[in-house]
């Protein structure tokens, strides 16, 4: 044997003395990822098509319930300023990231399923939507600007106009519970001014998707020790049929 095939498998018995701790995890991981796939694509990603062309009848119906349903969710109980809206009113569009799919229903749905049996249908639609409507909170933001201009002479005049909007302050929806924060800035660029309240940071009250962890483990029993492992599983979901 050459002294490079000696020198190889020397560091082959290194590396495998170093690895040999860690194999049982590595497994451990590689079957939960083989295994959250084999749930997604087996069951989930079977049951919803994108093209309703292609669905049966009911299936395709069930879909555009869940839909319907979602948009219900995130507008039934929004408010600005105490005022109750229907409406999704930030003015970035802030709401974006933080509301209820119609996918994450479906999703949920098809967990049902495969843990207890129950038929994907509205009325398994509309319990499941009990636990996820969304709570948007609002705050109105006025805009001021001002223009500075000259005439021939070069005497100054002032103009000032303001508008109106809303900003998002608020939020508790699937994905977790959220404040924003703001400061009024101004900001001078060719002879304007403008104030306004300017968006800093975004606040995540207590955990992250922290209704659906509950629904996992109050209506689906899922063991504390397996919520993460669970909630992985509906997500991953969630995103591959939307």
């Amino acid at each position: 044997m050459s002294m490079m095939d000696k020198s190889k498998n020397k560091m082959k018995k290194i590396a495998f003395k170093i690895l040999k701790p860690f194999i049982p995890f590595i497994v451990i991981i590689l079957g939960l990822f083989f295994a959250i796939c084999s749930i997604i694509d087996g069951i989930f990603i079977q049951e919803v098509q994108t093209d309703e062309s292609s669905m049966p009848e009911a299936q395709a119906k069930l879909r555009t319930q869940c839909i319907e349903k979602a948009e219900y969710l995130n507008t039934c109980h929004n408010y600005k300023n105490d005022e109750l809206t229907k409406y999704l009113l930030d003015i970035d569009n802030r709401e974006n990231d933080k509301e209820v799919q119609w996918s994450h229903l479906y999703a949920i749905m098809a967990f049902h399923n495969m843990t207890n049996g129950r038929p994907l249908n509205e009325d398994l639609l509309n319990e499941v939507a009990k636990s996820f409507e969304s709570t948007f909170k609002y705050e109105k933001m006025t805009v001021k600007i001002e223009t500075t201009t000259k005439d021939k002479d070069g005497k100054e005049s002032k103009s000032t106009k303001e508008e109106t909007g809303y900003v998002l302050v608020e939020s508790d929806t699937i994905m977790g519970h959220y404040k924003y924060n703001y400061e009024e800035r101004t900001v001078e660029k060719n002879n304007t001014k403008t104030t306004k309240k300017v968006f800093t940071n975004e606040e995540l009250i207590g955990e992250q998707y922290e209704r659906l962890k509950k629904y996992l483990k109050d209506k689906l029993h899922v063991k504390k020790e397996d919520i993460e492992t669970n909630l992985q599983i509906v997500l991953q979901a969630a995103n591959r049929i939307l």
